[in-house]
């Protein structure tokens, strides 16, 4: 079986690729150079049996590489790998899974945004009830609270538009 290949970063006249199945298999990454430079427009060659990944310098489309690894059972090139998430895209993901939650627990009456801009509203109006005119935790909780709620009603006119747009207008 031809083990995969992913690219794992590309540059004009430059391949770098990762080959997981054959990480640590030292003869099979020795024997990669001599192989792979048979294809038309390969220049260097270098390879690291332990991250399992070759480098190489070429003039010729990406393409060609690729056809020509598969043809003599090399490797399938595959475009990339999966993207790494960031620590937004985690936390992200964590909270559309609590205001999935949410959502479900109260039968769509209350998302995430609705109770944070209810909180901050509620935090708002405490503070003006302490008699905190002049400290900025009362404005500054409202600002805020202004901020969830349009943002959270600009989602839903865009959710709104793509619905529209792709309805009938056989009126």
């Amino acid at each position: 079986m031809i083990p995969e290949a992913h690219v794992s970063h590309q540059m004009s006249g430059r391949l770098r690729i990762k080959i997981p199945s054959k990480k640590g298999d030292s003869s099979y990454f020795a024997a990669l150079p001599e192989r792979l430079s048979g294809c038309t427009g390969i220049g260097e060659i270098a390879v690291n049996p332990q991250t399992g990944s070759a480098l190489i310098l070429y003039e010729c489309e990406t393409s060609a590489i690729a056809r020509y690894a598969r043809d003599n059972d090399l490797f399938v090139l595959r475009r990339s790998t999966p993207a790494r998430k960031t620590l937004f895209d985690h936390v992200a993901d964590t909270f559309g899974a609590y205001n999935a939650k949410l959502r479900q627990m109260t039968d769509g009456q209350v998302d995430l945004p609705t109770l944070v801009f209810s909180s901050l509203l509620v935090s708002g109006i405490y503070q003006l009830a302490r008699g905190n005119f002049v400290m900025p935790a009362w404005y500054t909780a409202f600002y805020y609270a202004l901020g969830v709620f349009t943002r959270a009603q600009a989602e839903e006119w865009d959710e709104g538009e793509d619905v529209l747009e792709g309805a009938d207008d056989g009126d």
